[in-house]
């Protein structure tokens, strides 16, 4: 009976949550109808149309929202008059104190914009509370996609399988506010970010593809490609902290500001380890140096690790260094190629941004070594390829024991790569003390976590809310434990000792 009852308890709690179906034939024709009306742990089903103009500040926590459109006809929350009333975005998610647990799914934020006297900064998810989760979505036409700032300390963002394009300031190459609008800007207070299988292209106004001031950010499996945009760094740490970059295409667009990939400007956070691993990097601008890595602290900074990468120019580009900035001891780099030319490297079809592998590439198969792991204990081995945002992730097969340079393995196929629909999950670190950190493929809102001891006694279960979740052990006794990830989809088992 003891174990019965909250089961029951669990279950009358569920039957407390609504959904609120919003739409053009539904009662309530648009979000901010129903915006008084949700509680805790609601559901927000939102049929496909326009939503024109519609800005809305969320109160509540434990919300879904959830998009019916198809890639033909979505559900879209545009904006296109003036300054954005709040002063803020098209959704804000306000007073971190009682707003948390967001889920947005499947839906477009399109035309956000503040006006210049109101800070130029209007974004089309403002969150300034505990744990957001965006997947399946779209950012475009706004000065900011995705703006984090003054949440909860502790914060967990997961950004998965989403596109960003026109983002930025809308007036191009504006000097009064170039550099503050971005696709995504994350604030110091989150504790993690991640961002994975997503599309950042054709930014606006010296924006950044990707600006984050997390603790902890791991940016995995994304395709980040300037195209005709005028951007500035592909992306931006802006204070340090521990930086896991892995699996990535990152495209220089030949109209790019700042002529580099990665800025880091500060080294202010608690952990200072940054680590680019396997990623293709190609610099597509050719009128005056450029350099890869343009670091500014010259202390602070405990490692600066870059492994397995494949960097590549246009003819006619020219790399006045490969890492601006002094690092010292901290520099770790091994197993990196660097082509003048990216013609000659053995790319599928580099013209057309094809950068995947030929047979020719013999600087780069099988020529990776070991990266081993970051200080958290996260695995710096790559294990998919990114092939669109709009699909799963491709797992990465390594042909001949040793994996490739870059972001993507040599297919001995013409066919493509079946996509392995047993999930993959990381969790770390290993032994761990007060914190076990899970990392699924991807989100899904049945998935617990359920840990046993020695005797195969349950002593602790929590469900999974976030693709990349912290979860504290801290009440667990020194041993040795089994725990099971389990859910649609998911089904993974392993070891952890707890000191």
């Amino acid at each position: 009976m003891r174990k019965l009852l909250p089961l029951l308890l669990l279950a009358h709690l569920n039957t407390t949550a609504t959904t609120w179906k919003v739409g053009a034939s539904q009662t309530y024709l648009k979000p901010s109808a129903v915006v008084n009306l949700v509680q805790d742990k609601d559901t927000i089903r939102i049929d496909a149309g326009v939503y024109l103009n519609d800005p809305v500040v969320w109160i509540k926590k434990d919300l879904v929202f959830i998009g019916l459109g198809t890639s033909t006809n979505r559900s879209i929350m545009r904006w296109n008059g003036g300054d954005i009333a709040n002063a803020k975005g098209i959704w804000v998610f306000a007073n971190a104190a009682i707003t948390g647990n967001i889920t947005i799914d499947n839906i477009v934020f399109e035309g956000a914009r503040v006006s210049d006297g109101n800070g130029g900064n209007g974004a089309g998810v403002r969150c300034q509370a505990k744990n957001l989760a965006i997947r399946n979505c779209q950012f475009n036409s706004c000065q900011n996609g995705i703006l984090e700032g003054g949440s909860y300390t502790g914060a967990v963002v997961s950004i998965q399988n989403t596109e960003f394009f026109n983002n930025g300031y809308e007036v191009t190459g504006n000097s009064s506010f170039s550099g503050y609008e971005h696709n995504i800007y994350i604030s110091a207070q989150t504790d993690s970010l991640l961002v994975r299988n997503c599309y950042f292209h054709n930014p606006r106004g010296e924006a950044n593809s990707l600006k984050t001031r997390a603790q902890k950010s791991y940016i995995l499996y994304n395709l980040i490609d300037e195209a005709t945009g005028q951007g500035s760094w592909e992306i931006n740490i802006a204070q340090g902290g521990l930086n896991v970059i892995m699996g990535n295409t990152i495209i220089q667009g030949a109209n790019s500001i700042n002529h580099g990939i990665v800025s880091y400007d500060a080294a202010t956070n608690v952990i200072e380890d940054f680590y680019f691993i396997n990623n293709t990097v190609i610099n597509k601008y050719t009128n005056t140096s450029f350099r890869y890595f343009s670091v500014t602290p010259t202390t602070g900074i405990n490692k600066f690790k870059v492994y397995n990468n494949l960097f590549a120019s246009v003819s006619g580009g020219n790399m006045s260094s490969f890492i601006s900035g002094t690092l010292g001891s901290a520099l770790d780099t091994m197993a990196n190629r660097i082509h003048a030319n990216y013609l000659t490297v053995g790319f599928v079809a580099p013209t057309a941004g094809n950068f995947h592998l030929m047979a020719s590439a013999l600087t780069a198969i099988n020529k990776c070594v070991s990266a081993g792991n970051a200080s958290s204990g996260y695995a710096l081995t790559p294990l998919f390829e990114y092939q669109s945002f709009a699909l799963p992730l491709v797992a990465r097969v390594t042909n001949g024991g040793i994996n490739d340079l870059g972001a993507f393995e040599l297919s001995l196929s013409s066919a493509v790569k079946e996509h392995v629909t047993v999930a993959t999950v990381s969790c770390y670190p290993n032994p761990a003390a007060d914190q076990l950190t899970v990392e699924l493929p991807y989100y899904n809102s049945t998935v617990q976590l359920l840990i046993y001891d020695m005797l195969g006694n349950e002593v602790k279960r929590t469900v999974i809310r976030q693709a990349l979740s912290t979860i504290n052990i801290g009440e667990l006794k020194s041993g040795v434990y089994f725990y099971n990830v389990v859910g649609d989809g998911v089904n993974f088992s392993g070891k952890v000792v707890v000191q």
